[in-house]
């Protein structure tokens, strides 16, 4: 059996994935007793918070002019549920573990996480397209990359602004 995802739930999936991000940063903010550190943190959860929002607005007018919603396959588990998927992706591992700051890092890390982060994430998207189900869920996907890849500018922007400033 073939799973093919359409816009509806490759949005679903791109929505849990800033949802578990925003989750991460606050978990990983709290492993820092500096406040600059925690403060780049809430914003890194605030960001991902705001995208979720946004992708969840996109979700509900796709919805609302086509029609269609998610897939309900009782013989197909991941396709019954897109955020499993979700849960293979970037923020899969929680703060604190190895794949995770310790709290002992310092805010050059801590951009550098994020920025390795959001590549991860455009790997995760760019392997999801072949699970797309036809172009519009194609170019649902080509547009969260570029989201992401924007995402990766800013972020690399801010890391060097932070090493000038030093």
């Amino acid at each position: 059996m073939e799973t093919r995802f359409n816009v509806f739930e490759i949005l679903q999936i791109a929505e849990k994935i800033e949802h578990n991000g925003a989750k991460f940063y606050l978990k990983t903010a709290e492993l820092f007793d500096n406040p600059a550190f925690r403060d780049i943190c809430y914003k890194l959860a605030s960001w991902k918070a705001r995208h979720e929002k946004i992708l969840a607005q996109r979700r509900k007018r796709f919805s609302e002019k086509t029609g269609e919603f998610g897939t309900f396959d009782p013989n197909n588990y991941v396709l019954s549920n897109p955020h499993v998927m979700a849960g293979l992706a970037v923020f899969a591992t929680k703060a604190g573990s190895l794949k995770s700051p310790l709290g002992k890092e310092n805010i050059k890390d801590i951009f550098k996480d994020a920025i390795n982060r959001a590549k991860e994430a455009v790997v995760f998207y760019n392997g999801l397209k072949g699970f797309a189900r036809d172009p519009a869920t194609m170019e649902t996907i080509d547009k969260i990359i570029k989201e992401e890849n924007r995402h990766i500018r800013l972020l690399t922007e801010q890391l060097k602004n932070q090493q000038s400033s030093e």
